[in-house]
């Protein structure tokens, strides 16, 4: 009888432990990787010219699909620059935008004489060309530009 009294003893021991130990598995601190990013980031800063009186800050910077929505401004998506010119466009598919900045300094909505402007390419006002930004996941694209005055 005492015999048997350990085995069941050594037999709820055993199922304890095993059942400790599958407990323990279940609860395992290591998290899988996350998933990989699928979206892109443009971002920059945008300065004035020297000896300007104006400052970068809530000068828009916009975003387009393409050049025929940049030519018609119909924008994909719009920013403000903060007081010190940065800003950033996140959660931009992989792809290809074009860019531009405007600082209406006239406050009459439309891009005039007077205000600030400049696009990401080459060349000054207004014999510029654009160029394309490309996008890649995970990865942020810099551009940075410096306003002329129109």
């Amino acid at each position: 009888m005492k015999s048997l009294k350990t085995i069941l003893l050594l037999i709820i021991f055993s199922l304890l432990f095993i059942s400790c130990d599958k407990e323990e598995e279940k609860n395992d601190p290591v998290a899988p990787p996350p998933p990989p990013a699928t979206t892109g980031t443009i971002s920059g800063v945008i300065s004035v010219p020297p000896g300007s009186s104006s400052s970068p800050a809530n000068t828009r910077v916009a975003i387009y699909a393409n050049f025929d929505d940049w030519n018609a401004d119909r924008t994909l998506r719009t920013v403000a620059a903060d007081a010190n010119g940065n800003y950033m466009i996140g959660n931009l598919p992989p792809g290809t935008y074009y860019l531009d900045a405007w600082k209406d300094q006239n406050g009459d909505g439309n891009i005039s004489f007077g205000d600030l402007y400049n696009v990401y390419g080459s060349g000054t006002w207004p014999n510029y060309q654009l160029s394309p930004i490309a996008v890649i996941a995970g990865q942020t694209s810099p551009v940075s530009l410096q306003l002329v005055l129109l």
